[in-house]
């Protein structure tokens, strides 16, 4: 479900999704799973919107950023290490030990710029950008 989502989908929805197949499903058991798939680097947490996207390559070690298209809700995944690292640095030479991170970068994506009205749909992240 998540995986084939262009931008994040919010635990109800899921919830709402799994009900249709498994009548007994409560937000819990909805929660549970997203905390296991967030601990095994499947899943991220769009902290600004509250929502869930799949990680196109859970192989790359997390350190992410995330760029959301406030239009249509597209999410694309980036891994700049060299902005990890120095916020690691900076974070350390200020004292400050850091438990998690989350950058995310809200804007417009190309299809959306293209398109006036801002309706363009986004497609699902499936690749691992480096750059």
């Amino acid at each position: 479900m998540i995986s084939s989502s262009p931008g994040g989908l919010k635990a109800y929805d899921l919830l709402d999704e799994l009900a249709t197949e498994h009548a007994s499903a409560r937000p819990p058991t909805v929660y549970r799973a997203l905390d296991f798939l967030i601990e095994q680097g499947l899943v991220h947490r769009i902290e600004s919107l509250n929502a869930y996207v799949a990680c196109p390559c859970p192989e790359h070690a997390h350190g992410f950023q995330l760029l959301i298209c406030r239009h249509c809700g597209r999410v694309e995944e980036l891994h700049l290490d060299e902005v990890n690292d120095q916020l690691k640095i900076r974070a350390q030479t200020l004292g400050f030990d850091v438990d998690r991170q989350t950058i995310e970068l809200l804007g417009t994506c190309d299809a959306c710029r293209a398109d006036s009205k801002g309706s363009a749909g986004g497609s699902p992240i499936t690749h691992c950008p480096t750059s």
